[in-house]
């Protein structure tokens, strides 16, 4: 067994809460905006559609399509699907329908589950495989869904740490902790992708980090501003917004294999760079979103799908939707997607042994 490079101290911090210490939400106005902009984009759904019905694009074109989204509305997987309902609905005169689920268990069984017609499909991200391989999800996502196409990156990961930190970089903060092994508390969610992220991070660096469980972002933001942990990663919105107040500093941010910063919609400082870009060539972690069907669906409807989604993923308002929510628009052939789902799981199998965190495979 391999030696599990963190520890967890705590199952939750919430020491800056009791001094009254609030978090901020996600950045303000982006999904607002970017719903806003789908929306009014719907209204000329009509006429493209009747211009593009002609298609076989395997998608069914009589009965409704039931989008789940395996999580509460106004997230980013939520206004991601909505992005690519309206495009589904403008592009080939569709008619889709997204319906929200509190518990992703809930909704991803829904879908496993449904028949295989093409009426009930998902976009699912990572988190669905790291929940199966820990024993946190009953469905498994390579056996009982079908893969329909990858989509988006979901982009860039932000490392932080207080503002009054000793060090101001990515290299700096493996040399610190590399000094004083053991003693740098790292807040994470019990089991997710930020969970593995450091899972990652620690055995490529061979550094050692204490785990503070702090589930949400907001707990990581207030952890941070008060000095409770040492780092924590939060969304480039919000990192931006507590580093102007002065709260925390940015060390890096961690995206897939060979992406820079300039990728973000925006321009960003240097210390946004990613660790790849710092110099640290295997510290990299994909969090992709993938569309999903039922398992048993039939091969030729699943590829015209996927054919038909690269003209939707490639619309100018559904890839700047995708993009205003942080994530990497994106749109990959059959083969592609099912090589980079594998890649992707597999790698995720190995850290979740890292830290002695796998169940089943």
């Amino acid at each position: 067994m391999k030696k599990r490079m963190y520890r967890f101290l705590m199952t939750g911090v919430m020491a800056a809460a009791m001094l009254g210490m609030t978090a901020c939400g996600s950045k303000t106005g982006t999904g607002d905006t970017a719903a806003a902009a789908a929306a009014a984009a719907a209204a000329d759904s009509s006429a493209a559609g009747e211009t593009a019905s002609g298609e076989d694009i395997g998608f069914p074109k009589k009965e409704t399509i039931t989008l789940v989204v395996p999580g509460k509305a106004g997230g980013g997987s939520d206004l991601g699907i909505r992005y690519y309902s309206e495009g589904l609905n403008r592009i080939y005169g569709l008619k889709t329908t997204v319906t929200n689920y509190d518990s992703n268990t809930i909704g991803h069984q829904t879908v496993a589950t449904a028949k295989p017609d093409g009426t009930t499909l998902t976009v699912a991200t990572s988190a669905l495989n790291i929940q199966y391989i820990t024993g946190n999800a009953e469905v498994n996502p390579m056996k009982d869904f079908t893969l329909i196409a990858c989509l988006q990156d979901n982009g860039f990961s932000t490392l932080a740490v207080p503002a009054d930190a000793p060090y101001d970089n990515f290299a700096g903060f493996v040399e610190y902790a590399k000094a004083h092994p053991g003693e740098l508390n790292a807040g994470m969610p019990a089991a997710g992708a930020n969970t593995f992220l450091f899972g990652m991070l620690t055995s490529t660096t061979g550094i050692e980090l204490n785990s503070v469980e702090c589930a949400s972002e907001s707990d990581r933001l207030t952890n941070l501003a008060g000095g409770f942990i040492d780092i924590g990663v939060v969304g480039v919105g919000n990192a931006q917004e507590y580093e102007k107040a002065g709260k925390l500093k940015v060390i890096g941010t961690v995206s897939s294999d060979g992406t820079t910063i300039s990728k973000y919609p925006e321009e960003l400082p240097d210390n946004y760079k990613t660790l790849q870009e710092q110099g640290f060539d295997k510290c990299v972690m994909s969090i992709y979103h993938y569309l999903l069907g039922p398992a048993g669906m039939d091969e030729t409807m699943a590829a015209d799908m996927n054919a038909a989604m690269k003209a939707v993923c490639e619309d100018e308002t559904v890839s700047a939707g995708i993009a205003g929510i942080g994530n990497i628009p994106g749109w990959h052939d059959l083969a592609e997607s099912k090589e980079i789902h594998e890649r992707e799981y597999a790698q995720f199998v190995e850290i979740a042994k890292e830290l002695d965190m796998f169940v089943q495979e």
